[in-house]
């Protein structure tokens, strides 16, 4: 019979989390996951925040802080999509459109910035890019609430379930 093992606390959950930072294989549970996700939104909302306010610098300063919490957090998706017994398809596909949005967002700022009115087509741009990336974020985000398969699956053993008695220390 397969065991919980306890939710892991917050420094728990970012140990873990920051020493898989490169690990696109294996699976996350939901705490870790989520205490990850919690420390990477805050911070870049609160070093996104006072970026903006710089002038000129600030927007590529923004731009590179979250292109940084985008390629942090992929791999942290796919092994929580794993966890799920789902492959990192819509991952990937959230990348690639979340690259398009930063084309768009440069491409605003270039045309606004040597004197061209903001385009029918780059607001059009935005607006698309915008939709998608909410569809594909709350699907991913609805998918990645959901509790663990507690078998083993194609990606490793549940990091939540064990047979047997749950062992001492649960980061492990």
């Amino acid at each position: 019979m397969a065991n919980a093992l306890p939710q892991l606390d917050f420094m728990q959950a970012i140990k873990l989390a920051w020493s898989r930072v490169k690990e696109t294989t294996g699976r996350s549970r939901r705490s870790e996951f989520w205490w990850a996700m919690l420390v990477l939104c805050v911070g870049g909302g609160i070093v996104g925040a006072i970026l903006k306010a710089i002038p000129y610098l600030g927007f590529w300063l923004y731009l590179i802080v979250y292109i940084g919490i985008l390629v942090i957090s992929l791999p942290l998706f796919m092994r929580r999509m794993h966890d799920v017994g789902k492959g990192d398809g819509l991952v990937k596909a959230y990348a690639v459109v979340f690259a398009c949005y930063l084309l768009v967002m440069f491409l605003t700022w270039l045309f606004w910035h040597i004197g061209w009115a903001a385009t029918f087509v780059t607001g059009f741009l935005t607006i698309l890019v915008s939709l998608a990336l909410a569809v594909i974020g709350i699907i991913l985000i609805v998918n990645c609430a959901q509790d663990g398969k507690p078998e083993a699956n194609e990606w490793g053993p549940s990091p939540k379930y064990v047979d047997g008695p749950a062992p001492e220390n649960p980061a492990q």
